[in-house]
């Protein structure tokens, strides 16, 4: 599993307690620690951990050029400029300007949208 990713990837990124790798196919797959939302998996609850790479479905179709992974948060850069991001903003790191997700404990955030000029 990861020596597949591992000999596909053409980008990888690597946060606090999980992975990503972005293939040349335009495929994302993550793993590890997912307690805060930040594999982007979208199965509504989160996933604790995940031990091999899994594609992220919810960006099939979508042209990711770039993937950044924070501590316990995932941003993902789309050829048009959209960046989707997805786990923890309890200090507001997916730029959503929602204040009710920064005063929760844990929030997770599956895959919004969000634009940067």
């Amino acid at each position: 599993a990861p020596s597949f990713v591992s000999a596909t990837a053409g980008l990888k990124s690597c946060g606090q307690d999980h992975s990503l790798a972005l293939c040349a196919s335009g495929h994302v797959f993550s793993w590890g620690a997912g307690e805060d939302g930040q594999l982007g998996l979208g199965h509504g609850k989160a996933v604790t951990l995940q031990y091999t790479p899994v594609l992220v479905c919810a960006l099939s179709g979508v042209a990711v050029t770039q993937i950044s992974a924070g501590a316990t948060h995932t941003l993902f850069l789309t050829l048009s400029g959209l960046v989707y991001c997805c786990g923890a903003n309890k200090s507001g790191q997916l730029g959503l300007n929602r204040q009710e997700l920064k005063k929760k404990k844990k929030s997770r955030v599956q895959l919004r949208v969000s634009v940067f000029l």
